[in-house]
């Protein structure tokens, strides 16, 4: 009874891992339990997540084993934990999700949201519409936007650049100063009307 007390619970690191079934599988290497007794390795060892969230620990992952019982043959992973890719110096209060391999990070903080993707691409995607609301302002800070389809603007649209269509360059304040410049020739006074135009608008 005594050594099933002790059993209850123990720590290894992972050396192997399958993630291709209904339950995350993994090898887990535990120290000598005495002297001239070497590295104990257990081949599936089931691992509990909690539900909506998944992870892959990295080789060499620390893992906490629960043992039904206190019986070596029926070991559960119930904790995992890998030192040098853990995000250091939160603040209380801080959480978040993070990669330790590519180091990509998603903090939630007293400041606000910090999504840093480490250098690899962000996507959305299998949705009809994308909202996105603030009080005062989005900004885009890239060298270049595109917007692949069509775009509707409801309120006013201030540019400070070079408007381009269809590869030609359009300078609205040439446009304006055209605009106020031009006159017309040919002018009748009185009740005169204009004739048609001689092209489509």
């Amino acid at each position: 009874m005594l050594d099933r007390i002790r059993n209850l619970f123990g720590i290894g690191r992972v050396t192997h891992i399958d993630d291709s079934g209904d339950l995350q599988l993994l090898q887990v290497t535990e120290g000598s339990a005495g002297k001239g007794i070497g590295d104990r390795v257990t081949d599936n060892v089931r691992r509990i997540l909690e539900y909506g969230f998944f992870s892959v620990p990295p080789v060499d992952s620390e893992v906490l084993v629960a043992r039904r019982n206190g019986m070596r043959t029926m070991p559960i992973v119930i904790g995992t934990s890998h030192r040098p890719s853990r995000p250091k110096n939160m603040q209380p209060g801080d959480a978040g999700i993070y990669n330790g391999v590519t180091g990509a990070i998603v903090q939630l903080t007293a400041d606000g949201l910090l999504i840093d993707c480490a250098g690899l691409d962000a996507t959305i995607q299998n949705c009809p519409t994308v909202t996105v609301r603030a009080t005062d302002e989005i900004v885009f800070d890239a060298p270049t936007t595109r917007i692949l389809h069509d775009a509707t603007i409801a309120g006013n649209l201030d540019v400070s650049g070079t408007i381009t269509g269809d590869g030609i360059a359009v300078e609205l304040g040439a446009l304006r100063d055209a605009y106020n410049a031009h006159k017309h020739s040919g002018v009748k006074a009185g009740t005169d009307t204009s004739g048609a135009t001689d092209h489509s608008v």
